[in-house]
């Protein structure tokens, strides 16, 4: 369960704002930010292949606009836009980064 905090680490302490407002503009800014993120991951006993799903799938994540899609889709365009956000909006996207890493850590 050490991946947790490699997450908490690598998208919240090793992020800066350059990265943060970027990713989304910009692919190599993105992929930046996707390779330091991955650092912490280095010390948690995944196989070259985990870390690359792993790493790809936040790197979809981050580029694209696929949190807020999910939550409009889903029926929480109000959640995702309203007074709640943008908490709503990061709370989702660590769900879905969180469950992506432990089905790759159960593999």
């Amino acid at each position: 369960m050490h991946w947790i905090y490699a997450h908490l680490i690598g998208d919240y302490l090793l992020q800066n704002d350059w990265m943060a407002f970027g990713k989304k503009q910009k692919s190599w800014i993105c992929a930046v930010h996707v390779a330091i993120y991955m650092l912490p991951f280095l010390f948690c006993n995944f196989a070259w292949w985990q870390l690359a799903i792993i790493a790809g799938q936040h790197f979809a994540q981050d580029r694209t606009g696929f949190v807020v899609w999910l939550m409009k889709v889903k029926g929480s365009e109000q959640f995702a836009t309203g007074p709640c956000s943008p908490w709503s909006i990061i709370v989702t996207d660590n769900i879905i980064h969180i469950l992506t890493i432990a089905v790759v850590a159960s593999l």
